[in-house]
């Protein structure tokens, strides 16, 4: 299982890190943290052609079966599981 999961650090708290802790038990998995500064610098210095191959790209991954897609409730009852 890959995944990963971005929260801005208001969204951060107890309950969260609970509800990761929940989704990870029984798992032998390795947890990174990354905690990145905020600024006004696009997350991707990337031109218009290479945003739009990338999205294309994610798409045919999921068309294929080379991930999972849920909602945020989907997500919750996973993790209460």
């Amino acid at each position: 299982m890959d995944a990963i999961i971005k929260v801005s650090s208001s969204e951060f708290n107890e309950e969260l890190f609970k509800k990761i802790g929940n989704l990870l038990k029984g798992k032998n998995a390795d947890i990174t943290i990354a905690v990145t500064e905020i600024s006004d610098v696009p997350f991707r210095k990337e031109t218009t052609e290479e945003y739009w191959n990338r999205l294309h790209k994610s798409v045919e991954d999921i068309e294929q079966g080379k991930g999972i897609t849920f909602t945020m409730k989907e997500l919750e009852e996973f993790i209460t599981k």
